[in-house]
């Protein structure tokens, strides 16, 4: 693998977008609107992993008070949310998530019941998620039924626990 300095992927950057006869900006729509044509696409995708690669070297140059600062914020964060879950009353999220699980539920029954092919939707060995890739929706609406009402259940115990206080 050859190494190259960011001021080489730039311009290498650039040549790619200049050789669409397009815009940076047009080439960034048309992508956004799966309008490319196949060769634009990879050249788009190209595009798009030197700016990561960019994006990376850039997060590396950066200076040791930008990343404490950045994992001091990460911290606080977590902090936050931490506290807003612990403090915001389990009737409250019970109610929301009691408000959400029929809007679940509609989206899940969106799903097909049993595979085309198959009446059995389990896995086949370790390396398989379902009986073959038509069961997949299969498999995982079953997986998120019992999700769902494993969630119901919880909003359920959590409302009664709270009505006995």
């Amino acid at each position: 693998m050859t190494e190259k300095t960011p001021a080489e992927l730039r311009e290498q950057r650039a040549r790619l977008i200049a050789s669409t006869g397009l815009t940076e900006t047009v080439l960034r729509e048309r992508a956004a609107a799966f309008q490319l044509y196949p060769e634009h696409h990879d050249i788009w995708a190209t595009v798009e992993g030197i700016d990561m690669h960019l994006a990376e070297l850039a997060e590396g140059e950066q200076s040791v008070e930008l990343k404490e600062a950045r994992a001091l914020a990460a911290r606080w964060e977590e902090k936050y949310f931490e506290l807003v879950e612990k403090y915001t009353p389990l009737a409250v999220q019970a109610a929301a998530l009691r408000e959400w699980l029929p809007t679940l539920h509609r989206a899940v029954e969106s799903l097909p019941a049993k595979c085309r092919y198959h009446d059995d939707t389990t896995p086949h060995g370790t390396w398989r998620e379902a009986c073959c890739d038509t069961g997949i929706p299969a498999r995982r609406r079953a997986l998120a039924e019992e999700g769902l009402v494993t969630l119901a259940e919880k909003a359920l115990s959590t409302l009664t626990t709270e009505e006995k206080k």
